[in-house]
């Protein structure tokens, strides 16, 4: 039976300061460290046959880790960057609704159009998240690990699981959370989801 681990990157400044990050390579809180050393720990006593990761550092700071810890090589995919928001990159939500607000209305309906300002549509990241979809299926061994953000995290999670575009909102993604998903032919099924128990 093949089994992802998807886990969120940890806490960084930008995500202290309610700032949107998306493309951009911010470095992690004094708390996102110490989540990462916690997640590192917990994934390192699993036996993963593949890692894949973001190529953002936030993310490749628990994939190589763990990816050292077990004597695999992380494989680094462009596919699970973060979502790229453009020009709301670097400010807060309440910034963006004052500096964009048409845009920012048409993307909080969801249409897999609407696209942040110099952004990428969900529908752009939709196809990212299927292409992830593909390699992990079609990787080898039974325990994949994947490391990469919020944003796609959640769009991947509504590709694996069959469900609308619009339902990528239905998951919370706090920082350095663990969702499961297993498949024993080509339908997956959630095991758990977000769940932060590693860190206590």
């Amino acid at each position: 039976m093949k089994t992802i681990y998807l886990v969120r990157h940890g806490e960084t400044t930008w995500n202290l300061e309610g700032k949107v990050q998306g493309s951009r390579d911010t470095p992690l809180s004094i708390d996102g460290l110490a989540q990462t050393g916690k997640t590192v720990t917990f994934l390192s006593a699993l036996r993963f046959d593949t890692i894949f990761t973001s190529p953002l550092t936030r993310a490749r700071a628990i994939a190589e880790p763990v990816g050292i810890n077990l004597g695999i090589s992380p494989i680094v995919m462009p596919e699970l960057r973060e979502i790229e928001f453009g020009g709301w990159e670097g400010h807060t939500w309440n910034e963006i609704v004052v500096m964009y607000p048409a845009t920012l209305a048409a993307w909080e309906l969801k249409s897999l159009e609407a696209r942040p300002d110099g952004g990428e549509s969900l529908s752009d990241v939709r196809r990212r998240a299927e292409k992830v979809r593909t390699m992990v299926e079609s990787s080898s061994g039974d325990l994949v690990l994947v490391v990469a953000h919020g944003g796609l995290n959640r769009v991947l999670m509504s590709v694996l699981l069959d469900l609308p575009p619009s339902s990528y909102s239905s998951f919370t993604q706090p920082n350095a959370c663990i969702s499961i998903f297993e498949a024993k032919t080509s339908k997956w099924q959630a095991r758990l989801i977000d769940s932060t128990c590693h860190l206590a």
